[in-house]
Parts: structure tokens; sequence; C-alpha cells
């Protein structure tokens, strides 16, 4: 299981999101709306809000891309 360990250091770029999308689609394509994450700006702020979907797998794929530790594996 993922979990979002330390919110307050997402900086938004997403690459944890892209990386669940190509490895975990068949089409191997970078898709923001297939990722099992979501990253959404706090009221129009320099600050965002990561959240690992129900339909998330565990797998972990996207912990190694978050280079600012937001994300671990339970």
């Amino acid at each position: 299981m993922i979990q979002v360990a330390a919110p307050e250091q997402c900086s938004g770029c997403r690459l944890c999101a892209l990386a669940c999308s190509f490895y975990n689609t068949g089409e191997r394509e970078f898709s923001l709306a297939a990722a099992s994450i979501r990253i959404d700006r706090v009221r129009g702020e320099n600050s965002f809000s990561p959240q690992v979907l129900e339909d998330c797998t565990g797998c972990g794929t996207c912990v190694p891309y978050c280079e600012y530790g937001v994300l671990a594996e339970a």
C-alpha cells in the first residue's frame, strides 16, 4: 500500500502520477487521468495536496520518482 507520508513537501511536479500511469496501463502512455495518484493545487497557492486513490494497486512504482519524499510504501 502506498501512503502520503509528507504532503507538505509536495512540489506539484506530478512525476509520481506520470510514472503510475506509464507503468500501470497497457498502452505505456503518460496520462494524468489514468494515474492512481492525484495532485491538486491548494486554493490557488503554490501548495499541493497529493492523494492516493482507491484504485491504487500498491505496486510502489511511484515512490522512487518522488524526489521530495512525499510518498512511502506502508
